[in-house]
């Protein structure tokens, strides 16, 4: 007799995390029996909670689905059929606009999150009693008691069904020049970390690397004819700005300010095409009045997957301290990386990326795409930061190993 499949059940809580949730599905399919679990923060149904186009067509031609909590509730389903589909529905301006249809559905929505957020603990347990999984995947998000991932731990903790908490990038690493990291301890869980500069002496740590950032998956990403952008592909120059988030330490900045006198300097250039990937976080805190008037210049948001932004440039910028450095140079692109600036006390400080082949520079006066160099992709800082010591192999197979998924630690 052969032996039944082993059960996953990953949750996906907001888009970075879902990006990775792809790459382990597409690595485990056939393998395990797969479920997926939407626990969104601002949008209870993952349909409205997950901007990502590109993502989301992938993760469903490869078979996938997810499920809401609404899933496991009649009331809840009956909920949602009546709430609305947006993120930032605000029922003060519905009712200030006269529409009352609408406020009505923010309402709905309003209702929803309320009954949710009364039954998660019931609704968590319901899930993993129906659904039987061996393990719980989730992302390394915040731990509190209250908090919808952390109960989903919990009542798998109960359960015997051990969690796996997956990597959020290499962009803490590059962080803790500027500030001290601090990493929570995650006791009773399996903590897969992006390199060895995260673990912080603690032991239920396993260094796995980002397994979205691995070399085969990076090409792999490359390699599809999806969700694609369309912009000027003629020109000489196609350069892509990458927003990164601000710290939460608030101990520099995202050098957005220098990535936008850039923009307006290079605005009336024919040869020039600019794409600007807004941070899910910041977008709602840059003003867009000028640089959205440029005929050269396109801002996209969430809706839009890095990976698309990556393979339609040919010249890649953003801060030195953010996770999407490491694809453009996994794929060879000129990358031009700015320092953020820095409060006093960290100011003699530098990102670890400077001195690789990304070209480092602090100011819009260094912005000049005749001297830059090309990235290369086999430059030793991809393996130390992204690919944690493992090199070319796929992370996600790893990841999803019999050998990390016994508990074995890998020493990179």
């Amino acid at each position: 007799m052969s032996q039944s499949k082993e059960k996953l059940l990953y949750l996906i809580r907001a888009e970075g995390d879902f990006e990775r949730v792809v790459s382990l599905a597409i690595a485990g399919k056939g393998r395990f029996v797969q479920s997926f679990i939407f626990v969104g923060d601002f949008h209870p149904i993952f349909e409205y909670g997950i901007e990502n186009k590109f993502q989301k067509k992938l993760f469903a031609q490869h078979g996938f689905r997810v499920l809401n909590l609404t899933d496991f509730s009649l009331l809840g389903k009956i909920l949602e059929k009546f709430s609305s589909k947006e993120k930032s529905a605000s029922l003060d301006r519905e009712i200030k606009e006269k529409k009352i249809w609408r406020a009505l559905k923010v309402l709905f929505l309003y209702v929803l999150k309320g009954y949710l957020q009364y039954r998660k603990k019931a609704l968590a347990s319901k899930v993993i009693i129906r659904l039987k999984p061996d393990r719980l995947f989730t992302d390394q998000s915040m731990s509190g008691k209250d908090y919808l991932p952390e109960i989903f731990r919990s009542v798998a903790k109960k359960f015997n069904i051990p969690s796996f908490l997956f990597t959020h990038g290499a962009g803490g690493a590059l962080h803790q020049p500027f500030h001290d990291v601090k990493v929570e301890p995650y006791d009773g869980y399996h903590v897969f970390s992006c390199n060895k500069y995260e673990n912080n002496g603690y032991k239920n740590r396993t260094i796995i690397g980002d397994m979205v950032s691995s070399y085969p998956y990076e090409n792999y990403l490359a390699s599809l004819d999806l969700e694609e952008i369309k912009f000027y592909d003629d020109r000489k120059y196609r350069i892509a700005f990458i927003q990164s988030g601000i710290a939460t330490a608030f101990t520099l900045t995202n050098a957005w300010s220098v990535m936008e006198e850039i923009i307006i300097n290079h605005s009336n250039r024919e040869d020039i095409a600019i794409v600007v990937k807004t941070h899910p976080r910041e977008r709602q805190n840059i003003d867009e009045r000028i640089i959205g008037r440029f005929n050269n210049t396109r801002i996209v948001g969430a809706e839009c997957d890095r990976s698309r932004v990556v393979k339609w440039a040919n010249v890649v910028v953003c801060s030195d301290h953010c996770s999407a450095i490491f694809s453009p140079m996994i794929q060879g692109k000129v990358v031009v990386c700015i320092s953020g600036l820095s409060i006093p006390k960290y100011q003699s400080r530098h990102s670890p990326v400077k001195g690789s082949s990304v070209n480092h520079i602090s100011s819009a006066k260094e912005f000049d795409l005749c001297q830059f160099n090309e990235s290369r992709p086999n430059d030793p800082i991809i393996d130390e930061f992204c690919w944690g010591g493992h090199g070319h192999i796929d992370l996600a197979k790893l990841t999803l190993s019999n050998e990390v998924l016994s508990g074995r630690i890998i020493e990179s």
